[in-house]
């Protein structure tokens, strides 16, 4: 159960909570029931009562539970969208290699990985979370990967015909075996050396190639 603060609940006097705020602990707690007791179990009401709310609060915001998911998955992966300090780094290596540690150190975590988690074992019974999780990864804009490769693109810096489906690439080159081991349980959360290590080789693969040119 999440303890709420004591700002989470109105008291006589007090300014109402901004709605943003509102909606942050809303999805904080339904992050928290869906994961200890599976999507299908999850109820609206236990989602209420950790967010210290009301059932009809918590419907004036999201009208049903697949909503709700939805809501959670994007908060839970907003960061990778938001822009970033590294995106402008000037040494193009050096920015691809920062997103790339700063989305593993984001996804690879306990959250996040839960919610991956509880979509694969839920997904037969509950085919709309792949749904709403899809549209989260896929819909809702470009990423730092994707926005800087596509200025390089801009730039006449590289050649690439598909921006998105380059990122795609870069990030499974680097982390996705990775992240599908984790995913499965079968090896833990890697370290910032490990992935470091990781991303340097991938972009280096990414921008240099890997085939050997012979000396003209």
């Amino acid at each position: 159960m999440i303890e709420v603060d004591a700002p989470a609940r109105r008291k006589p006097g007090r300014a109402p909570m901004p709605e943003t705020a509102r909606r942050h602990l809303l999805t904080e707690a339904a992050a928290e029931v869906f994961m200890r007791d599976g999507y299908a179990a999850a109820s609206m009401d236990d989602v209420a009562r950790a967010a210290g709310m009301s059932k009809r609060t918590l419907y004036q915001y999201f009208p049903s539970k697949a909503a709700l998911f939805e809501a959670t998955v994007a908060a839970a992966l907003a960061p990778l969208h938001v822009a970033s300090e590294l995106e402008a780094d000037p040494d193009l290596g050096r920015a691809l290699r920062g997103m790339l540690q700063a989305a593993a150190a984001h996804l690879f975590a306990l959250r996040q990985t839960g919610i991956f988690r509880l979509v694969i074992s839920e997904v037969n019974r509950s085919p709309e979370l792949a749904e709403a999780t899809h549209r989260v990864l896929f819909n809702k804009g470009a990423g730092s990967l994707q926005r800087r490769i596509a200025a390089e693109v801009a730039r006449g810096n590289i050649r690439l015909q598909d921006e998105e489906a380059a990122a795609r690439m870069l990030f499974g080159m680097a982390l996705g075996a990775t992240h599908f081991k984790l995913l499965l349980g079968v090896r833990g959360e890697p370290d910032a050396a490990e992935v470091a290590t990781l991303a340097r080789a991938a972009v280096d693969v990414f921008l240099h190639g890997a085939l050997r040119r012979e000396a003209v």
